[in-house]
């Protein structure tokens, strides 16, 4: 049997809210529900015809889906209930996900897998939002059933702005610019095409990951701001070694009565490991006086450092 939703009509508190909001209160599968053995996508394609899954950069399905659902009424009826998270716009990839579970793209017979990617953004960004309603998120919906392989969209740095600030990469009210996100984004972004794969964003999430627990271990003392010296200290441990002239440039463009916020903190040590690695690949080999020195054009010279 297939699992029932249900949801309770409650008072709006929102009086700018024109819709009465629905919560949902219960999602599970029926007492003998049993495991599906329908296979994704084994049919034919057909026209998107759910108003849940309109708009998509796609308009064609297959049928069944992942859950099992054999055509689109059945997928429709269960899709709908997360209308009132859609129109409150807890996540922007909430709709793109849920369609892509129930109404799967159909290329060349076969429904696309699902983004793993996708899922995990979908579900912490609406997160805060169903724990005040008291909501879990579906374990039907368990984002560690989907993969990561098939994420293969690109992203650019207001893309990953969004996404890192979505996924909890902040402290407290602080946050990543969109101008940090660009000097994280040239980190990974190795063929300068100004987007990231998914793969490629998971790496540079474990990065963004890293530098924040160093903010946090040198920041606890700051309450939530670096000082100049502990910066140093950072940029010692990662081998970013400044003579004082380059650093006192650095911590004059970054730095704010003395200390240098969240953001700041993550901007300098990704811009100065970007300008290592540029540095690196430009390096002049068999040189005679065993110095590190690099060969630059004019044109890669601007590039690298604007990047």
């Amino acid at each position: 049997m297939q699992q029932k939703m249900e949801f309770a009509r409650v008072p709006s508190t929102c009086s700018s809210l024109a819709f009465g909001l629905l919560l949902l209160v219960s999602l599970g599968c029926c007492e003998e529900a049993v495991e599906s053995t329908l296979q994704p996508g084994a049919g034919m394609c057909e026209p998107i015809h759910l108003s849940f899954c309109q708009g998509l950069p796609y308009n064609h399905t297959v049928m069944p889906n992942v859950l099992g659902h054999v055509d689109q009424e059945a997928a429709g009826t269960e899709v709908d209930v997360f209308s009132p998270l859609v129109l409150l716009g807890c996540s922007p990839e909430l709709q793109p996900f849920l369609c892509s579970v129930y109404a799967p793209e159909c290329v060349n017979g076969s429904a696309k897998p699902v983004c793993r990617a996708t899922c995990e953004s979908a579900r912490l960004g609406c997160g805060r939002l169903m724990g005040k309603l008291e909501l879990s998120w579906p374990k039907e919906l368990d984002c560690a059933s989907f993969s990561y392989e098939a994420c293969e969209y690109g992203l650019t740095a207001s893309d990953i702005q969004r996404k890192l600030v979505e996924l909890g990469h902040t402290v407290g009210d602080q946050v990543l610019s969109l101008q940090t996100a660009r000097i994280l984004m040239s980190l990974k972004d190795e063929e300068k095409s100004g987007k990231l794969n998914t793969n490629d964003f998971q790496e540079l999430q474990s990065y963004v990951s890293g530098v924040k627990t160093e903010f946090l271990d040198y920041g606890k003392a700051g309450g939530g701001v670096v000082s100049e010296h502990q910066m140093k200290a950072v940029l010692r441990a990662r081998d970013l070694r400044l003579n004082e002239l380059n650093f006192r440039l650095l911590w004059d463009r970054y730095s704010a009565a003395a200390h240098v916020s969240y953001d700041d903190f993550v901007a300098i040590v990704a811009r100065l490991e970007s300008l290592k690695e540029r540095f690196r690949a430009h390096r002049m080999t068999n040189l005679p006086c065993g110095c590190m020195m690099a060969s630059f054009s004019l044109d890669d010279f601007i590039r690298d450092t604007l990047l």
